[in-house]
């Protein structure tokens, strides 16, 4: 599942402090801008959900365009970054039961 490899590359991303970064990461498919677009977006939506308890997917693409033009190329792309965004909120409600 998307949402497992995204937080597992979150674990991995720091130090053995949490807190140092190791260094930035690396996504890349063919094109660098359709199946890497969801994955950074997944990524910085559910960045957004921990730390707000709210995501707003259509600022996080046009924020991603201005660094990368065409990112997240197809509607079905979209839906599913708001599909994946979903299910993780699903899991935040339940663990804060």
């Amino acid at each position: 599942m998307i949402l497992d490899l995204v937080q597992d590359v979150e674990l991995h991303r720091y130090m053995d402090d949490g807190i140092t970064p190791r260094g930035p990461i690396v996504v890349h498919c063919s094109a660098g801008i359709g199946r890497t677009g969801c994955f950074i977006a997944i990524s910085i939506g559910i960045r957004q959900l921990r730390e707000e308890h709210s995501v707003d997917i259509l600022g996080i693409v046009c924020s991603m365009r201005m660094d990368r033009g065409g990112m997240i190329q197809t509607h079905e792309q979209y839906e599913f970054i708001h599909q994946a965004l979903c299910e993780y909120e699903k899991m935040l409600d339940s663990s804060a039961d």
